[in-house]
């Protein structure tokens, strides 16, 4: 009886030592994932540097209405600036006198047609807004120009012929400071509208017969004009952006 007491007791106390030098191991940790909303107006500026548009092609509404039909590129050559340049072909519809104070009855306007010439602009802008990056919001800038409207003699039978294949040419170059604002829409679609105000040097140049007594002949006599004057710009433009 004895030794089962005693064998009893030495299994109850090897379980209890057993049990005291047991090591627990640690609970495991859970991980938990939470998505956060991160507001438009909290995005770095870096992300939206590279999110803004870089380049647009367009053209200008009213333009046409002076016969100047451009092609316009833009290109964004840091965050704030950009460059700007246009070519097209112009159409003379009007008498190159319209509007000029140097108008007289003795430049045979009446007895020419529309002809084609050419005219290219270049611009640096600079957008200063601080919701959008270049070329988008507010805008200001320098322009120069260049503008050349040809207009062709028709009048063949008068003054002996002396006018056929001549030309009656205005080219006008200046500056003008410019300020505008460019939108895109969800289409990458974007309007423009801009005024400026500058300095443009306006030379005409012209040919009129001129009748000689002494010989009882018309003489072919080349005019030229030479005027500078107040220029003003104004622009409706729409393209295309990426």
């Amino acid at each position: 009886m004895t030794k089962k007491v005693l064998l009893a007791a030495s299994l109850f106390f090897s379980v209890l030592n057993y049990a005291q030098d047991k090591k627990t191991e640690p609970a495991k940790e859970t991980q938990s994932r939470i998505k956060v909303y991160t507001p438009s107006s909290s995005v770095s500026k870096s992300s939206s540097s590279n999110n803004a548009y870089r380049w647009i092609v367009k053209t200008d509404l009213l333009a046409f209405a002076a016969g100047e039909f451009p092609v316009i590129g833009e290109y964004r050559i840091a965050k704030k600036f950009s460059i700007e340049a246009s070519a097209g072909v112009t159409y003379a519809y009007l008498p190159n006198d319209f509007l000029s104070s140097s108008n007289n009855d003795s430049n045979n306007s009446d007895n020419t047609k529309a002809g084609m010439g050419s005219a290219f602009r270049g611009a640096i802008k600079f957008y200063p807004s601080s919701d959008y990056d270049a070329i988008e919001g507010w805008n200001f800038g320098l322009e120069v120009f260049s503008k050349t409207m040809n207009r062709d003699y028709t009048d063949s039978n008068s003054y002996d012929g002396l006018l056929n294949g001549q030309k009656d040419t205005k080219v006008k170059t200046g500056f003008a400071l410019i300020i505008g604002k460019q939108i895109f829409q969800d289409s990458n679609v974007a309007f423009e509208s801009f005024i400026g105000i500058g300095f443009a040097n306006v030379k005409r140049t012209y040919s009129d017969a001129i009748y000689n007594n002494s010989s009882s002949l018309y003489e072919l006599k080349s005019i030229s004009t030479n005027e500078t004057k107040p220029s003003l710009q104004l622009g409706f433009r729409i393209g295309f952006g990426n």
